[in-house]
Order: structure tokens, then C-alpha cells, then sequence
């Protein structure tokens, strides 16, 4: 075996011991994480509240649209409640 044979062997061997190692840490690092579902949690229930402000949002804009017609008279129907 040649000197650069072994040399690259050498290379190749720790490239690869440095990948595992890599891939070992990250999933230590997935697994250790005890907030997860907190967080997933949090995400769902946000997404949920921006769905409701987005239909809020959608409503008003249509209440505004009604009560800034010519025809519509507020005191009128304030009155007759």
C-alpha cells in the first residue's frame, strides 16, 4: 500500500466517522428537546386565532360597507331597536 493510499484511506475514514458523529448529535439534540409538543401546540392555537382575526377582519369590513351606503340611515334603525 502506498503512502498516498494510505493518506486518503486515513481522510476518508474520518470523513465518515465525523458524518456519524453528526448525525448521532443531531438526533440527540431532537430527542432531548421536552418542549416540542409545547411548541406544536402553540403553533396549531396560533394559526387557529389568525384564521378567526382574518374572519373578523372579513366581517367588519362588510358591517363598514353596509353602514356607509347612501340608503342606510343608523339613527333610524338605532331608533326602532
Amino acid at each position: 500500500m502506498h503512502v498516498f493510499t494510505m493518506v486518503v484511506l486515513i481522510v476518508a475514514i474520518c470523513a465518515v466517522g465525523d458524518i456519524i458523529k453528526r448525525i448521532f448529535d443531531v438526533k440527540k439534540i431532537k430527542a432531548s428537546n421536552p418542549h416540542q409538543k409545547d411548541i406544536e401546540q402553540l403553533i396549531a392555537i396560533n394559526e387557529t386565532l389568525n384564521n378567526q382575526v382574518k374572519m373578523l377582519e372579513n366581517r367588519v369590513v362588510t358591517l363598514e360597507k353596509i353602514v356607509t351606503e347612501e340608503g342606510y340611515d343608523l339613527k333610524q334603525t338605532i331608533n326602532s331597536l
